[in-house]
Order: structure tokens, then sequence, then C-alpha cells
């Protein structure tokens, strides 16, 4: 009886440990196969990357009208990974480094825009001419327009004007133009790739060119690397038991306890 009982204990010993073995293998597969995906995602992130890249740098500004009669001037825009970056793609953001006192790393860095504005305007200015002697009179020029939404114009000046045997003489001239210009911009995602729209409801402004660099860490943004160690888990479930005489039996069973696991079995 006794020798049928350890063959019994010997056999269910050895259904547990294929059992732990099978669930040990089944693990590993798991992991790998999570980090396949993770390979195959990074992967096609980067090549989405630089097909929008390579559009980008032969994207033109679009102009469009508004609803509110304001111009919008959109183009697409870039997007830089800090880990990997290209030699151009360097130099490029190493001018607004200079120019915006950033940080060398660009820590908390996330998007770079640069815009070229260019104004033609022409005015109609109110004049008043004041007499100050018989032979000399002051001629000032005063406009100011509101176009709303923070865009003005305020233009005050003012010629001397002299009178001599010869004719007039006309000297020290003078002219001050203040100006406020609301810029307005959004980066809007438009079928998959960003895109930097600008408006302005000023008068006479065209946006002759935009840049906007998005820029990300993939390092960052992947996930954390698997480690081996140790940890502490609670489980519940209902399986296989080996209890204490080391026979085998199925039920209910609820455990904790502290554990160490190497990283491919971390997924």
């Amino acid at each position: 009886m006794t020798e049928t009982k350890n063959i019994f204990t010997n056999k269910s010993s050895y259904i547990f440990i294929i059992g732990v073995l099978f669930v040990l293998l089944f693990l590993r597969q798991c992991g790998r196969i999570e980090s396949l995906k993770q390979e195959v995602k990074i992967t096609k992130e980067l090549a989405e990357r630089e097909h929008n890249n390579y559009l980008a740098s032969n994207d033109t500004i679009r102009t469009i009208n508004a609803e509110n009669g304001n111009l919008i001037s959109e183009i697409r825009s870039y997007e830089f990974d800090l880990d990997n970056l290209k030699e151009e793609q360097g130099q490029l953001i190493t001018k607004y480094k200079k120019a915006l006192n950033l940080n060398r790393d660009l820590n908390k860095v996330n998007t770079l825009l640069s815009a070229n504005v260019e104004i033609k305007d022409s005015i109609i200015a109110n004049t008043e001419l004041t007499y100050i002697d018989t032979l000399s009179s002051k001629l000032t020029f005063s406009k100011f327009d509101d176009f709303g939404n923070g865009n003005t114009r305020n233009l005050l000046g003012e010629l001397l004007i002299t009178k001599l045997d010869s004719g007039f003489v006309y000297g020290n001239p003078y002219f001050n133009l203040d100006q406020t210009i609301t810029l307005m911009a959004a980066i809007e995602d438009n079928n998959g790739y960003d895109e930097i729209k600008i408006s302005t409801g000023y008068p006479g402004l065209t946006i002759t060119d935009i840049e906007n660099i998005n820029l990300i860490n993939t390092k960052l943004n992947q996930r954390n690397e698997k480690k081996a160690g140790w940890s502490i888990g609670v489980g519940v479930g209902y399986g296989i038991n080996l209890n204490n005489n080391q026979v085998i039996s199925t039920g209910p069973s609820i455990g904790i306890g502290v554990y160490w696991s190497p990283k491919w079995l971390r997924f």
C-alpha cells in the first residue's frame, strides 16, 4: 500500500512540475509576443514620421478665408525625434536654442514655432495746420484704427513749414507709428498628420513662411524596459494545488508572498 501511495505521490509531483513548466513557457512566449508588438509599433511610427516629414518639406503655405473674413495660413508640421536627430535637423534646432535661450537638452520643450510676416499698408491720415508765427506753421498728422481682436494702428506725425522769400522750407519731420498685432495659432490633427494654422485680423498682413516642429522623445514614450527582480504579490484563483503532504488536488486558492521573476517573465 505504501509503495502504491508513493507512486501516486510521485506521479502527482510530476504532473505539478509539468504544469509549472507549461505555465512558465506560456508566460515567456507572452513576453516575447509583447516585445515584438512593441518593436513593430516603434518601426511603424518611425516610418510614418519620416514620410510625414518628407511631405512637410515639400509643402507650401495655403491661405484660406475664414467665416469672419480673416485670412488663415496653414502648413504641415515637422516631427523630430530628439534621440535620432539628423545633422540638418540638429542645426535647425540649434537656431531655436540660441534665439530662445532654451536648455541644451530641450527638457520640457514640446514645440518650436516661427512665422515670417509681411505688411503692406497705406494710410490716409487726418491733417491739421497750426500757425506758429507769420513765417512758420506746423502740419500734424493723426490716424487711429481699431480692427478688432487686439489689432490696432495709431499714426502720429508733424512737419514744420517755414516760409522764405525763395519759397517754403520743410524741416524736422516726425512720425510715430504704433501697431498691435494679434496672431492666433493652433496645431490640428489632419488625417494623421499635424498641421499648423495661423490667423490674424490685421489687414494687409501676409504670413510668408511658417515653420512648426513637434519634438518627441521615443525612449521616454516607450514602455519601461523590463528588469528581473523581487516583488510582493497576492493571488486568488482556482486550479491545481500541492499541499504539505505532497498530494495534488484541485480547488480554490489564495496566497500572499515574495516572488523573484526574470525579466522574460515580466510583461
